[in-house]
């Protein structure tokens, strides 16, 4: 058991995380950040964060960098290590974790979100080097380039209107025979002049060198593959 009482304990060292870590550091908490992987969580596998307030434009792993340094300046504490146990009852509370047990008054958890992988090849080898989960984020990056899309709910046909604005050509993948969200919502991309959509088709890999160039995916009915680049 470590000795030392924390005031808190964050888990979880993205910006949420790295946010209350300065503030609570600030107003002279005794603070130590627990991340399991690496600092900056979903952000940190941006090449290019441009719509930070306050921030020009920097990487996702610059920004993370400068926050962390940031929240240590005022005293927080950081430590690489995965909470596996809570015990929260006592006025004293303890977190288990693979580096061994910490004592504080609190816990805050910020442990963040995960987006949801489609399981092609190349998906986490080019995650934020054209792969992106986020059209309101990313979608300025793409800006006449022809994108894809994958999955026919109501996310992915309200984001592929979006990226209209952008983009040259929006292609829609689904996997099912039909849209997964109501007809109206549905329409606007079926309609949509710089939107194509393909029914029964899946990504079965996307390739490039230092971005992606490449997508092949195949109509499963039909068992075509095709490859764009």
């Amino acid at each position: 058991m470590n000795e030392t009482l924390y005031d808190v304990i964050v888990i979880g060292g993205g910006p949420a995380g790295l946010t209350a870590a300065l503030y609570l550091a600030r107003a002279g908490c005794r603070v130590l950040v627990l991340e399991r992987r690496g600092y900056g969580g979903q952000i940190a596998l941006t090449n290019e964060v441009v719509n930070y307030p306050g921030v020009p434009k920097t990487s996702g792993m610059e920004l993370t960098e400068t926050m962390r340094r940031q929240a240590e300046n005022f005293g927080a504490e950081f430590l690489i290590a995965e909470a596996r146990e809570l015990s929260l009852f006592d006025a004293e509370k303890t977190v288990k974790t693979s580096a061994g047990d910490f004592r504080c008054l609190g816990v805050l958890l910020a442990t963040g979100a995960q987006p949801k992988m489609a399981g092609f090849r190349g998906e986490e080898e080019f995650r934020g080097r054209g792969v992106s989960y986020c059209a309101t984020c990313d979608g300025a990056f793409f800006r006449n380039k022809d994108v894809f899309v994958i999955g026919g709910g109501f996310t992915a046909a309200e984001e592929s209107v979006f990226l209209t604005k952008f983009a040259r050509h929006v292609t829609i993948l689904i996997r099912k025979s039909d849209f997964a969200c109501p007809a109206s919502v549905a329409g606007k991309a079926r309609n949509h002049e710089k939107i194509t959509v393909l029914f029964n088709t899946v990504v079965q890999e996307v390739s490039g060198d230092d971005g992606l160039r490449r997508i092949q995916y195949q109509n499963t009915a039909t068992g075509e593959i095709t490859e764009y680049q």
